[in-house]
């Protein structure tokens, strides 16, 4: 027969003691966790949340959302023009590469907007190269920043088979085939095609994104004698060898047209 030992009240108050310093034991494990997982600066002097990069971001690249968070670092760690808030940095760009983790401050951004520079305007990749026009020989009178253009280049033939035979190797075979009959004979030639106008004069758009088929502005007024086009870099070395050699001169293209004619040649004249 199973019998059960009587509790007493000492035993009671042992095993209400027991279960007390366990709880107390646990809790105290809790708060060396919680104290080993917190800098001990934060403890001393506080925390802030600032602005950090989630990831590697590229000079001149469009700071977005999903590149920022906000993270809580003690107060002798923040930088002294750290940003607070997401929508301080959220669609302006960097400065200069920000690694990923990195506090987001004012010197390591700029706001488009609010700078007034074609730098920030030229589509990534691309560079800004300057070109003079006469009004007369050309629509340079009627172009407008973010227009469409085609570089035409006239010159001895002899004098365009290398930039030509550099930028649109299947007209070479054309030009050197006029030098045979005519080595003074001139020649004309679509160097580039559907290349972007930045600005007209010193006028450009200022709208806060990079150039693209989208963007149109206002013919800028009185007399225009330069333009700046948006060229890969190749491009600009090939016009500025070209531009050695003869003239040079603009066509412009219908807004939205950006089929470039791969059949079109150069046009050879007798020599002067």
């Amino acid at each position: 027969m199973q019998r059960t030992m009587p509790t007493t009240p000492r035993m009671a108050d042992r095993r209400i003691l027991l279960i007390a310093l366990a709880l107390g034991a646990v809790a105290a494990g809790l708060t060396v966790a919680m104290l080993a997982s917190t800098p001990a600066a934060m403890l001393d002097e506080g925390a802030r949340s600032v602005v950090v990069t989630r990831r590697a971001i590229a000079a001149g690249q469009a700071i977005t959302a999903d590149d920022v968070a906000l993270r809580e670092l003690p107060i002798s760690a923040v930088v002294a023009d750290a940003f607070a808030g997401l929508d301080q940095v959220v669609g302006q760009k960097a400065r200069y590469p920000l690694a990923s983790g990195a506090q987001v401050g004012v010197a390591g951004i700029v706001a488009p907007v609010q700078v007034e520079a074609l730098s920030f305007q030229i589509p990534q990749g691309q560079r800004g190269f300057t070109i003079p026009v006469e009004e007369t020989r050309s629509p340079a009178g009627v172009i407008a920043p973010g227009d469409f253009v085609d570089v035409i280049v006239a010159a001895p033939a002899k004098s365009l088979v290398v930039p030509v035979s550099a930028g649109r190797p299947e007209s070479t075979a054309v030009l050197q085939g006029a030098l045979g009959d005519d080595a003074d004979a001139e020649a004309v030639v679509t160097l580039l095609q559907n290349v972007q106008v930045l600005s007209v004069q010193r006028t450009y758009v200022e709208n806060g994104v990079t150039y693209d088929p989208s963007v149109r502005g206002a013919s800028p007024e009185g007399n225009v004698n330069h333009v700046t086009l948006s060229l890969a870099p190749d491009q600009a070395q090939l016009l500025w060898l070209a531009s050695q050699k003869g003239k040079v001169t603009l066509t412009l293209r219908a807004f939205g047209d950006n089929q470039a004619n791969e059949a079109l040649r150069p046009v050879i004249g007798p020599g002067r």
